[in-house]
């Protein structure tokens, strides 16, 4: 799960952080993180090693971020996709906002499969993640407690399991597209979210 602001690298006039954390975005996504390294990215841009350790010491410090801005990216598109919601569909906004149907959320998703690898061997980079990941998660809850609250999910429904079914369902469709774009289609997964809401707005039959 993931939003970049920019896939192409900015102008050499850009901020410097800016351009290594670009250069750093692009190398992992098309290499893996085994390609980012300081030397790596300050060829990549121009840079010398010192200019970029200065901004960031370490390569660890470079994935943080990394994470740091792809998170806060995805944050700012579907909190903006919620405000500009019609009352009781801002939850399928925020969905719709995660998932890869544009270039950046595409290229996002790739870098975030990248990232999470490695989580597993990294404890600070796990940490970050799961503080992001309860962002998300909360942000979530809330447009589901409101639905409920408005009558428009039954009252008897547990919300912490349908968070977990929408997160799961949307993490799956990111993933697949990330590793078989052809598999998952725009439309496809636009019907999965909009299949999955409907089943969750439906009233139990009696």
């Amino acid at each position: 799960m993931g939003k970049t602001t920019e896939a192409q690298a900015p102008k050499p006039q850009a901020d410097r952080r800016e351009a290594i954390v670009h250069a750093a975005w692009r190398m992992a996504a098309t290499g893996g993180l085994a390609a980012v390294t300081i030397r790596s990215i300050a060829g990549e841009i121009g840079f010398t090693t010192g200019i970029v350790m200065h901004h960031f010491p370490t390569k660890e410090a470079i994935l943080e971020e990394m994470i740091e801005r792809l998170y806060r990216g995805l944050f700012d598109d579907y909190r903006a996709a919620i405000e500009r919601a019609p009352a009781g569909r801002r939850l399928e906004r925020m969905l719709l906002s995660c998932l890869p149907l544009k270039p950046h959320t595409a290229f996002g998703w790739k870098l975030s499969i990248v990232l999470q690898s490695e989580a597993l061997r990294s404890p600070v980079i796990a940490k970050m993640q799961q503080r992001h990941y309860r962002v998300y998660e909360d942000d979530m809850m809330r447009e589901l407690v409101q639905l409920q609250a408005d009558g428009q999910i039954p009252a008897k429904t547990d919300l912490a399991f349908a968070m977990s079914r929408l997160i799961a369902l949307v993490e799956g469709i990111g993933a697949t597209y990330a590793l078989r774009p052809r598999a998952m289609p725009t439309k496809l997964q636009r019907q999965l979210v909009l299949d999955e809401l409907e089943r969750l707005q439906a009233q139990p039959r009696g």
